[in-house]
């Protein structure tokens, strides 16, 4: 069985029970409530296929029962899960997926929502393990801290991903760092939450790198609307926009808790009235501190108006190697203002004239 689509597995499990290295597997658009499903190590290619129905993702639903995805034995960067929608997963850490004993898969084209951790990681939990998780938007997801994804002692890669409406009870409703150096490109932060500290992103003894990021309409009901770092945490923030954030106790943009943390900004636009903390924020790189003009924020449209200061104001040599695209899959560096020279534009979008 398994050859083709007369003769399919009738479960995701069993396929990947019999395929090894370098095999594909080609998973019909339909619902699968399976959990707990393990590449035991194997370098496999999972690629979700509009095989029913045009355009449909196939569905793994969870239903509260499990997790979907269990990686913890050395998986690489060649065991892909490319095109599923992952919902309604249930765990007490990486509610739709596990990473741990270096463990590094790749999680592309992806669409995360209404899974929950008890602890860590509504999403994605990470220790020890570096995923590469590219072209993914997560929505509605939930935990105590790390809304959708928790990494601890990690170096894991996001780049063109949407993080919308997702919550922690305590911190971090999007992104939880701890002792680890994420780098984060391309991606748009809006409507996130936690109960206390981070809105968007809580760093703890970690040194992320984040690039041609958006954070808007995130909120912390103590510190740190967007951003919350401390524990000797060293933040670099580059080509990003930070607009329209809040939080109760202090710190609407960037909150930076102790004096041994610091967050160093370059060519970002943000709001510097949104400061808070004991710890150091740099801004003095050519940010700017005037309102983006975003195409419609108050509906999640992050593109930049015509008239955005944003425009050709970031520094190319920030944008990471091989980042030649924008979060909409178009040109990244482009003349946006006709001037004559490609800059990058501040923010996810560049801006096409």
């Amino acid at each position: 069985g398994g050859t083709g689509w007369g003769d399919a597995f009738a479960t995701i499990g069993k396929a990947l029970s019999v395929a090894g290295d370098y095999d594909f597997v080609f998973v019909a658009d339909a619902t699968y409530n399976e959990t707990d499903l393990n590449f035991n190590g194997s370098k496999i290619y999972l690629k979700g296929v509009d095989h029913n129905n045009a355009g449909q993702q196939p569905i793994i639903d969870c239903q509260s029962s499990g997790r979907a995805f269990y990686f913890h034995s050395g998986e690489t960067e060649d065991s892909v899960v490319d095109n599923f929608t992952i919902k309604n997963g249930s765990a007490n850490y990486g509610g739709a997926i596990h990473c741990s004993h270096s463990s590094s898969p790749t999680v592309t084209n992806c669409t995360f929502s209404s899974n929950s951790a008890n602890h860590y990681g509504g999403a994605i939990y990470c220790e020890s393990s570096n995923p590469t998780i590219t072209h993914c938007t997560f929505s509605s997801n939930s935990a105590s801290s790390g809304g959708v994804i928790y990494c601890t002692d990690s170096s894991l890669s996001i780049t063109d991903c949407a993080f919308i409406r997702n919550s922690a009870n305590l911190e971090g409703g999007a992104i939880y760092c701890n002792s680890s150096s994420p780098t984060v490109t391309n991606c748009t932060f809006s409507n996130n939450s936690a109960d206390y500290n981070g809105g968007a992103v809580h760093c703890d003894s970690s040194s992320p790198t984040i690039t041609n990021c958006a954070f808007c309409g995130n909120g912390a009901s103590y510190s740190g609307g967007a951003i919350y770092c401390k524990s000797s945490s060293s933040l670099s923030l580059n080509n990003c926009i930070l607009w329209g954030n809040t939080a109760i106790g202090g710190g609407n943009e960037i909150y930076i808790y102790d004096s041994g943390s610091s967050c160093t900004l370059n060519y970002c636009c943000v709001d510097n009235t949104g400061y808070g903390g004991s710890g150091t924020i740099d801004d003095s790189n050519n940010c700017i501190h005037d309102d983006p003009q975003f195409v419609d924020a108050a509906n999640g449209d992050y593109h930049l108006k015509d008239t955005s200061p944003c425009i050709d104001a970031g520094d190319n040599s920030l944008v990471p190697s091989g980042v030649d695209k924008d979060l909409d899959g178009k040109e990244r560096i482009v003349d946006g203002n006709n001037d004559g020279t490609a800059t990058v534009d501040i923010g996810a979008y560049e801006h096409q004239p």
